[in-house]
């Protein structure tokens, strides 16, 4: 019995003897491993948090730089999370690197991978970097008046991919972002004046010289206009049926529209009560009589068939 339990003890203790080696062999793989590659994952673990906090500190200081610039608050945002992203991917390329990993491969694949993205949505980056670049640069703002082609209106809102402009009518247009970085687009209150330009047209029979005192008299006499005591007033072309006097006063954006009107209402009463005409289009039309019977009677008052 003793002899049947020995040899019926052998086979497990072989069997944990071997365990025992296979555990130590892990260990020692483990132990060797670190040895070996202590050094460069220490290096490795150094870089990337040293390169994190440097990250963290120029996007900071990037941060500051554009606020003092007095950019816009999308584009702080936005431009320091890609300058503080971009230095991470950096960082983490230069740690696994450093740590042995083969980061060749790696940059090949996120390459394929941009390319492919960039060549899918070719038009939608190019409404993203001009909604950038409107947004860096600032040729308008929301508040301003714009002209982009035929349409007219007031900016709501600039987006990455797009701008939103609400025209006279209350209509809302969604232009996109590269149109209004490869086209004229013009800014009518860039400035902190405009001039609101007048033509006013009078009959040739009228005094021109009096019309032009009365327009100059109206225009000094609004505190409103910027330039009201040497405002530009006077005969701009002889039309075909008028006389074309021009006015340029200058006012603050805000006073645009309502100085407008009152002064086309106050030069049509001034007008009125002078007796000077505004005269329309019209015109002159001669007939004459070729190759009739000279005793032929004369056609006569032709105004009862004229309606």
């Amino acid at each position: 019995m003793l002899v049947a339990s020995v040899q019926a003890a052998d086979p497990v203790s072989t069997s944990v003897q071997n365990e025992v080696a296979d555990s130590m062999s892990y260990v020692d793989r483990i132990i060797n491993f670190f040895i070996e590659h202590g050094p460069s994952l220490i290096v490795a673990l150094l870089i990337y948090i040293v390169g994190m906090y440097l990250a963290r500190f120029i996007r900071d200081v990037a941060m500051r730089m554009m606020k003092r610039a007095n950019y816009d608050h999308t584009v702080v945002s936005f431009v320091s999370q890609i300058i503080y992203y971009g230095l991470l991917a950096i960082v983490l390329l230069t740690a696994l690197n450093s740590a042995g990993f083969p980061t060749t491969s790696l940059l090949a694949a996120f390459g394929a991978l941009g390319l492919a993205i960039g060549l899918a949505l070719q038009s939608n980056l190019a409404n993203f970097a001009s909604g950038l670049l409107i947004l860096i640069f600032k040729p308008f703002r929301a508040g301003d008046l714009i002209t982009v082609g035929s349409v007219t209106g007031t900016v709501r809102s600039i987006q990455f991919m797009n701008t939103t402009i609400v025209t006279k009518e209350m209509r809302t247009v969604f232009i996109p972002n590269s149109m209004l970085t490869s086209q004229q687009v013009t800014n009518s209150t860039y400035q902190d004046t405009r001039v609101v330009p007048f033509v006013f047209d009078i009959g040739y029979d009228n005094d021109h010289h009096k019309a032009i005192k009365i327009i100059r008299e109206i225009i000094e006499s609004d505190e409103r206009i910027v330039n009201r005591e040497m405002v530009e007033v006077g005969i701009m072309e002889f039309g075909d049926n008028s006389v074309r006097i021009a006015a340029y006063p200058v006012v603050e954006n805000a006073n645009y529209m309502k100085v407008f009107y009152d002064t086309m209402s106050s030069v049509k009463d001034h007008f009125d009560a002078e007796n000077i005409d505004i005269p329309y289009p019209q015109r002159v039309v001669h007939i004459q009589r070729s190759g009739l019977d000279e005793n032929a009677k004369p056609l006569g008052d032709m105004s009862q068939y004229v309606k």
